[in-house]
């Protein structure tokens, strides 16, 4: 008994090195490592491998990445995450954010983030959405059409090696837990339950973090992300400049002027009426020192004395 459970713990450290590199091989294995392996595979011979799956995965993602359409890449199960990101500006803030809700809802999403900022007279908008993968591109014509886009990025990122790398370690660790589980069953020595229950502790923990990693991609994978802002402006920007020459560059230079230098007139006048009591009391304030400096400056030269030529001609005309 405690030969063949000797030949089972070599066996499941052979699978623990297995998912530590992840479902590869190396052509540097010690001879005490292999040794375990022949022994633990003279023990038990599993019916099924789980590799041969993963390996034609694998291979399936090799053949799709030479393919340039859709329809190969969805017959070789890639793994694919999209993602965009857009600016919008706009004049009626309301109405925009109302349609691209609607889009979102039409499109089977939902806001992930939905932030409104209210700057001065004007309001700002940050969305997260998800959407279904296969509805990704319709959803991003759509929004980009509830206002003026001034900005478009969009992005695939292929995941399909990470993510079958990630199922591999997984069936890894599950067929270990479930060889440490039949030794615990067989286990008579107090030592061996022990190591074999903190064993089966730590594949479970790993078996946790595996799933939960596959569930991630899944999500990315399933929903894609988009990333929205909405700006409400005074003057939606001329995104679609032809390309000019300098006589034109100059004379739209001088119109920018003139229209920064109305827009800075129009911010003063907008500032000085939303903030004209504090106006007032400044006024106020500098025409009370103003007036206390002048009386201040005439008491001084009325109590300043005369010169003596001036107090002798002064006194001449009183004594007349």
């Amino acid at each position: 008994m405690k030969k063949r459970i000797s030949l089972a713990l070599a066996f499941v450290l052979a699978l623990a090195l297995l998912a530590g590199c992840g479902s590869s091989y190396s052509s540097s294995v010690s001879s005490s490592t292999a040794a375990a392996d022949t022994a633990a595979a003279e023990w038990y011979e599993p019916e099924e491998s789980y590799d041969d799956g993963y390996y034609e995965s694998k291979s399936d993602y090799s053949a799709a990445q030479t393919a340039s359409s859709s329809s190969a890449l969805e017959s070789a199960n890639v793994k694919v995450i999209y993602t965009a990101s857009m600016e919008l500006e706009t004049t009626e803030f309301d109405a925009s954010a109302a349609e691209l809700k609607s889009i979102v809802e039409r499109c089977g999403g939902w806001f992930e983030q939905n932030e409104v900022n209210n700057y001065s007279t004007y309001r700002y908008a940050y969305y997260t959405v998800r959407v279904p993968a296969e509805s990704f591109e319709d959803f991003c014509a759509a929004a980009g059409g509830v206002a003026t886009q001034t900005y478009y990025s969009a992005s695939s990122d292929v995941v399909s090696e990470d993510y079958y790398d990630i199922e591999a370690r997984l069936a890894t660790q599950q067929t270990k837990l479930a060889r440490l589980q039949e030794l615990l069953a067989q286990a008579e020595n107090m030592e061996d339950i022990i190591t074999i229950e903190s064993a089966i502790s730590e594949t479970e923990l790993n078996i946790e973090s595996l799933t939960g990693s596959l569930r991630h991609y899944d999500s990315l994978i399933d929903y894609s992300t988009v990333t929205i802002s909405l700006r409400e402006v005074y003057r939606v920007s001329d995104v679609e400049q032809p390309a000019i020459g300098f006589w034109a560059k100059l004379g739209a230079a001088f119109r920018s002027g003139c229209t920064a230098f109305v827009t800075g007139v129009q911010s003063a006048a907008l500032s000085a009426a939303r903030n004209w009591v504090g106006w007032l009391v400044l006024m106020l304030i500098v025409a009370a020192a103003a007036v206390i400096i002048v009386r201040l400056t005439r008491a001084r030269k009325s109590r300043r004395p005369l010169p003596p030529e001036q107090e002798s001609s002064e006194a001449e005309n009183e004594e007349r």
